[in-house]
Parts: C-alpha cells; structure tokens; sequence
C-alpha cells in the first residue's frame, strides 16, 4: 500500500489536501478530503448590522463572490421581511449578474483548471501508441489547452489558443458585470429591498455587445455546429435518446471526416466540446470507433451510487411572475429549480428543513449534527488538536460535513441539469449506467457544466433584451428596525452548486448567528458520525491512480487519477475556510497571517 497526497490541489482559490492508499494494482484504496483553513466569517458578523452581510461575506471569495452576495440579500431580504415585495427588475438584474458570474466561473472552470490536465505527458505518451493518429490529435491537444508558463521535459510550451481565449472572455464578461455592479469583483450592486444599479437604453446596448462577444468565442471555439443548433437538439430535444443520439451521430460525422486525414482541426468540424466529447469517454469513443480515449469516464465515478445523492436549491428568480419572491419556497418555479435527486436519479421535492452539518472528522468543538438555524462555529482551540496525518478514523478538515436528511451529496452543474431534467445530461447518465458505468463521473461533470453554459447564454440574452426595463422600480425601502428578533434563510446556487446562508438577529437588530453552508464543504465532505465519506472522496475510492485506467503502467508521481477527479467537482475552498489570525502581538504593525 502507497500513500499518494497532492496538496495543495487546487489551482486557484484556497488550499485543497487530498489523501489516498493505492494498493499494488494502482487502485486507490481509501481517501481523506482535507480543508487546510479554517473559515471564520460566520464570527466576523456576530453582533455586526446584518446590512453589513451582502458586502463582508463576498470578499470569502474572488470567484463566486457574487453568488455569495445573492445569498447574503436573499437571507436579508427574508430577514426585513420584504422579499414577497422585491420588484421585478431588481430581481432580473440580479439574475444578470448572477449569470454573468456563472459563465465567467465555468469558462475558467473548463479551459484554465480542468482541460490544462488533458496535456499532461500521461496522454502524450499514451498517443504515441497509436501510429499517425496519436502525435496529431496531441499536437492539437496542446494548441487548444497548454497553460501559459508550460514546460515539458525542459522545453517551453506556447499557451494554448482556447485558454488565452477563455482568459479573454473573462475579462469580457468581468467588464459586464462592473457595469451593473459598480465593479469586479465584489460588486456593489445588490443590496436588501433590490439593487442599487438603474440601467439605461445605453446600458442594455453594452450589455448586449458583451454578451455578443461572448457567443462569438461560443461559436468559433467551443462548437462547431453553433449554439442554437445544438440546443435544438439536446436541450430542446423531445427525449434524452433523441439527445444523445443527435451528439453521437453529429461526432460520428465528425470522426468519419477526420481519421483518415488525422486532421483535428477546428475546421474539420473539432470544436473544443466535440474534442472532449469524442476522446473523453471511453464507452462513447468505443462506440465512434475512435483507436484511443482518455478514459475520463472511469474517473470520478461511485464505486456505491446508492451512498450519494443529488441535491440543487433552485437559482435565479422566477421573474415572470412579477415582483417579489418566498425565500422558504424559493426554487419551486423558474428557470432553475430545487430538488433533491436520488441515486435512481428520481426526482423529489426539496425541503431546506432536512439540512444538517456536523463535525465528527473536523476541526470543531462541537460535533452534532445541526440545522444551520441552530449551527455553531466553535474551532478546536490548540495547535495539537490539528493534524492531517491521523486518517479516516481521525478529524482531517478545516470543513463541516453538510447531508440531506442524513445523506452525502454532489452538488453543482450535474445536480442542476438532473433537476431541470435536461435531455442530454439526463440521457448521458442513463447511458452510462445501463453500461455498467456510474452515472455521475468526471466525464458526465464537465459535459453538464458546458450544457449549462450554452443553456444559461441563451437565457441571459432574454433577461437583458426581454426583461429589463430601465423605467422599472428596483428597489423597496428598509429600516434596521424591521430586522429586529427576526431571521432570515438565502438559498442560492453559485457555479459550483448549493449555496445557503442563514441570519439571526436579536432585539437590537444585530446578528447573532450566521450560519454558512457552501458548494465546496458539500462536495469535498469529510466522514459523517456514521463513518460515510463526503462525495469526493467517494468518487476517489476505486478508482484507477494513473492516466487511463493504468494504461501505460502505475505512476504514483503522476495522479492524474486524483486531479482529474478531484477537479472535476470544481473545488473552490476559499468560501470552504478562510479567516485572518490577528493574535500575534510581535507581528510588525499592518501585517496579519492567513491561517
């Protein structure tokens, strides 16, 4: 037995530890998820006015802040009591800026976290394998994909066209949502009782070029059948078959056109999606008849699917409906809705009552499970509490373990898509699990999240051009007193899933308790009381250590069993732990330690 740790993992945002066994046969035997930080946000807002939320509580992060600060007013909202009278067009503002959000978090998610593995020299030697076929689809690969600042056996590699891009449009979609949120990130906009922002004809106008800009790179990178095409048939298709039937058929087409020249290209019909789509999977690329796949299917899977289930809020307004919204009931109608999925993939009605965190294998004084109304936030005190050494058995994570009446689940695109029943997503799963594959794997993870996107594109065009009305009312007064002896709950969805905060406030209207769960502490869960591990860890546990199901031997210097699983949850830990230790005096004056 071997242990294999990469720490830290994650390429942005936060310190993610993860921890493996892998026996002799290069199978990861067991796993610890392991947040290095401990969050201490939930402290800083006792006894603050809890108008001070929807500011302070973004800055836990700088890639979903945003999606924290929708949460926080939702929570504030419930808290005034002015949610059912929020205007509409506060509402489709916020969903703006939501969406921007969302697109700008999945594009980084896909070309500058996750695709930079797809060149890691594992494939390389993999595809020199496969005579001609091989060394050109690598050589495409590393066009598209290379991260900037890239070497390979000491040569410099140029950064690939798709993450420059990607790197671009963020940019691009950053520039729209300073418009609307006074800036980027921590915007400024949403507040209790609406928004700040008040749009004019003009504004609409730029809104409307970002998002062009957007679908350009949509259109000549990403696809090569256009966006509208491919929603036409898979999200708007009649049936998950006929869904999964058009993709297949359309890389069949692709395939066909390409092997005999092993020309790759974008012009031979090679979107980036395509690209993944085709070679990702290994029961889809056995099936076009392709000579080698990158086995993404295997990773990342349930070695037990009834362990884990699925589990969305809802997110974006149901702005159809007029003004105001019921923070309780929020996600029951609309574009996205609120469900809890099971490992049968049957859909049920989701209830915030049956959410719970405890703290069994965390770095917490109090361990029982609690509704975060009644959560507490009490770190262990002492430097020997803290090790990450101890295993399974022991505590290993700065991060709570959150369950749903009692269950571990996956949240973030997948969950979304099952909730929206979206043909494509729905039918790749059933697919994969009538073949004897686990319907959720990294594979199925990043073909949902580059579903939503397109899906989402199409829906923020509307918001802008549709919805919003620069004559419209955006904003209902408050006053500190309406908090008093009051709470409020903010149920939300930020890019990479379920994102609740929970406010109480006393007879002065202060805080006095503030309670986060968050996507990341969902997905990357420790051990519960009953010795179940989070779905992360899950997902690592019997699955291969090595590129391609140990295709080309094992090589426990090179996981790229545990990157590309562990990052196809798209970890985000910065929001999972963080805090500022202000307590040691010799520190020179200004200065403070990240702990």
């Amino acid at each position: 037995m071997t242990k294999v740790v990469v720490d830290p993992l994650t390429r942005i945002e936060g310190h993610l530890r993860v921890s493996t066994e892998v026996d002799d046969n290069g199978v990861i035997t067991d796993a610890q998820s392991s947040g290095m930080l401990f969050r201490g946000i939930e402290r800083i807002m006792m006894k603050r006015d809890p108008r001070d939320a929807a500011r302070l509580v973004q800055r836990i992060c700088g890639l979903c802040p945003t999606a924290q600060s929708m949460a926080s007013v939702n929570a504030l909202d419930d808290l005034f009591g002015v949610a059912e009278s929020i205007p509409k067009d506060a509402l489709v503002t916020r969903n703006i800026i939501q969406g921007l959000n969302t697109l700008t978090s999945h594009a980084t998610h896909f070309y500058v976290l996750w695709m930079p593995d797809i060149v890691n020299p594992a494939y390389r030697d993999i595809l020199a394998t496969v005579d001609n076929t091989g060394p050109a689809l690598w050589k495409e690969l590393l066009s598209r994909f290379a991260p900037i600042s890239y070497k390979m056996d000491g040569e410099a590699i140029t950064p690939g066209a798709g993450y420059i891009n990607a790197i671009k449009q963020k940019k691009n979609l950053e520039e729209a949502m300073a418009l609307i949120g006074g800036k980027m990130p921590h915007q400024m906009s949403t507040i209790a009782g609406g928004v700040t922002y008040l749009p004019t004809v003009a504004d609409i106008g730029k809104l409307t070029s970002y998002y062009l800009n957007l679908m350009d790179f949509v259109n000549t990178s990403t696809l090569s059948v256009g966006a509208e095409t491919w929603l036409d048939n898979t999200f708007r298709a009649s049936s998950p078959q006929k869904a999964v039937n058009f993709v297949m058929e359309h890389l069949q087409e692709v395939v066909d056109g390409s092997l005999a020249s092993q020309n790759f290209s974008k012009a031979k019909g090679w979107g980036d999606l395509e690209l993944f789509a085709a070679f990702g999977s290994e029961l889809i690329g056995e099936t076009l008849g392709l000579p080698a796949t990158f086995k993404f299917d295997r990773t990342g899977q349930y070695a037990e699917d009834a362990n884990v289930g699925y589990l969305t809020y809802g997110v974006f307004y149901d702005v159809e409906n007029g003004d105001g919204y019921n923070p309780t009931e929020f996600g029951k109608s609309g574009f996205q809705q609120a469900a809890f999925i099971n490992s049968s993939l049957e859909k049920k009605s989701f209830n915030h009552e049956y959410i719970t965190e405890e703290t069994t294998h965390a770095f917490y004084e109090t361990d029982e499970g609690l509704h975060p109304f009644d959560g507490v936030t009490e770190p262990v005190r002492t430097a020997d509490e803290i090790s990450y050494e101890g295993g399974s058995d022991s505590k290993y994570t700065w991060m709570k373990a959150p369950r749903y009446n009692g269950i571990p689940c996956e949240v973030g695109p997948i969950s979304r898509m099952l909730a929206m029943g979206e043909p494509l997503t729905v039918g790749l799963m059933n697919l994969f699990k009538d073949n004897g594959y686990s319907a959720a794997n990294s594979f199925t993870r990043m073909i949902a999240k580059m579903q939503e996107t397109l899906i989402l594109s199409e829906q923020l065009l509307k918001w802008v051009t549709v919805d919003l009305d620069p004559n419209g009312k955006y904003y209902v007064d408050t006053d500190l007193k309406m908090a008093k002896d009051s709470e409020g709950i903010g149920l939300w969805e930020a890019p990479r899933g379920a994102l609740g905060h929970w406010i109480k406030s006393g007879s002065d209207s202060m805080v006095t308790n503030f309670q986060m769960v968050v996507p990341t502490t969902w997905n990357a869960s420790p051990r519960d009381k009953n010795g179940v591990a989070g779905p992360l860890e899950q997902a690592l546990i019997g699955t291969k250590i090595s590129a391609a199901e140990n295709m080309m031997g094992i090589d426990n210097t090179n996981p790229t069993g545990i990157l590309h699983t562990a990052r196809s949850f798209d970890p985000c830990i910065a929001c999972a732990v963080h805090t500022i230790d202000l307590s040691n005096k010799d520190k020179e004056q200004g200065t403070f330690t990240i702990v």
